[in-house]
């Protein structure tokens, strides 16, 4: 599998421009530009190391917009990722049939999106809005193993909850 194969997947289903929002909800708040996040450093080592990730795994990746790491650790591949894609340019694009789910949800108090792009459920992403930017963690577990280890959404959930308090904040 390459480096960044979910991003890159997941950049390749989306295409120029936003639909018309439909809902009656209320704006999200503003977010900062997150463009200079640095997704491989945002976790310390000991971080990484108590989410049972081995440091010395870690492959830096760059392709079609798409800047992060991946790590290979137990039970899971971990990947960090900042994206060209804003998180509204994915949910213009909810309905592609390469999504096997997809579900707005928050991030702490950020917007943010979990998808899935494997039918076995093996693995997921969850989006984190980072303005003109989307920012994303991929946790992949080995398909062959039933029941998984874990539930690769709620882990991803919980590791993007780790992240989102260091992302830039949006000027009151």
């Amino acid at each position: 599998m390459r480096c960044g194969a979910v991003a890159v997947t997941i950049m390749g289903l989306l295409a120029a421009g936003c639909g018309a929002q439909v809902s009656q909800a209320p704006a999200p708040p503003a977010v900062a530009d997150a463009s200079r996040v640095n997704m491989c450093t945002i976790l310390t080592g000991a971080e990484l190391t108590a989410l049972g990730v081995q440091l010395d795994t870690r492959k830096r990746f760059n392709e079609a917009g798409v800047v992060g790491c991946r790590w290979l650790g137990k039970p899971f591949t971990l990947s960090l990722e900042r994206d060209n894609a804003t998180l509204a340019g994915y949910q213009a694009h909810r309905h592609d049939p390469k999504y096997v789910s997809f579900v707005d949800n928050t991030v702490n108090s950020r917007a943010g999106a979990r998808l899935g792009v494997d039918p076995h459920g093996s693995q997921c992403a969850q989006l984190i809005d980072g303005g003109s930017v989307s920012l994303s963690v991929s946790v992949a577990v080995p398909s062959n193993l039933n029941p998984p280890p874990i539930d690769p959404c709620a882990e991803a959930l919980r590791i993007a909850q780790m992240i989102e308090p260091r992302l830039p904040k949006a000027a009151k």
